[in-house]
């Protein structure tokens, strides 16, 4: 991971000893306890807010945060960090489980530098749909500096909106089975300052599948991004 204040990433499965991994149609996750202290040495904040989540258990989930001893999100469970003299929240939310309206009072009730990882979105898809939209222009129009989008698995466009950044979904980061062959990912890296974020860049990646992420230096892929998210630009404009 580049150097950052706040590096955050989405936990999709449980570190715990409870119940064990499963795969198949239906995967169940349960990964490793050690793995809690080496994803603590590369991030600030993990969220657990997404489909896998409590395939263990919210006794599972609390494992997980107290393997990671990073500060956590999920439900109702914000991630509360100060980061040069500024306030962080991190709210994080799976919204097969989550009513948006409330996620939108979750957002304008919080104070400081918002940040929104959202679980959402069409497995396999690299286009956001309109509900998508919608939800995020709300959030930011609520209060928040940035959305960051994930459940498909596959990277989609940034969008940018006022103040604020939208990246719809990263796709994937590292995986520690076999579960998945999509390997185009990307991580989002910006600058927040007293006029909003500034500096927007997406790093591509290769996710790791069993093994650690790399950069990409695949031209095709940085161009993906770019066209993904002038393609949401062009959208608006679409009468």
């Amino acid at each position: 991971m580049p150097a950052a204040d706040v590096r955050i990433a989405n936990l999709e499965g449980p570190i715990t000893a409870r119940g064990k991994m499963e795969l198949g149609e239906r995967p169940r996750f349960a990964f490793e306890p050690k793995r809690g202290a080496e994803l603590a040495r590369l991030l600030d904040v993990a969220t657990l807010a997404n489909n896998h989540a409590l395939d263990q258990g919210a006794e599972g989930r609390d494992d997980s945060a107290r393997a990671l001893a990073i500060p956590v999100a999920w439900e109702g469970h914000d991630a509360v960090l100060e980061r040069r003299g500024r306030r962080v929240v991190v709210i994080a939310r799976d919204l097969m489980r989550s009513d948006p309206d409330e996620i939108v009072r979750a957002v304008q009730a919080a104070r400081g530098v918002i940040l929104v990882s959202l679980h959402w979105g069409q497995e396999g898809s690299l286009l956001p749909n309109r509900a998508q939209r919608q939800l995020a222009a709300r959030l930011v129009d609520a209060g928040a500096t940035a959305v960051l989008g994930h459940g498909p698995h596959t990277i989609q466009g940034i969008e940018r909106r006022g103040r604020a950044v939208i990246a719809y979904s990263l796709g994937n980061f590292a995986l520690a089975c076999r579960c998945s062959e999509v390997t185009d990912g990307m991580l989002l890296r910006f600058t927040i300052d007293g006029d909003g974020v500034r500096d927007v860049e997406p790093i591509p990646i290769v996710a790791g599948i069993e093994h650690a992420p790399q950069p990409s230096n695949d031209p095709g892929l940085r161009q993906l991004i770019s066209n993904l998210s002038s393609d949401l630009s062009a959208a608006d404009r679409r009468p």
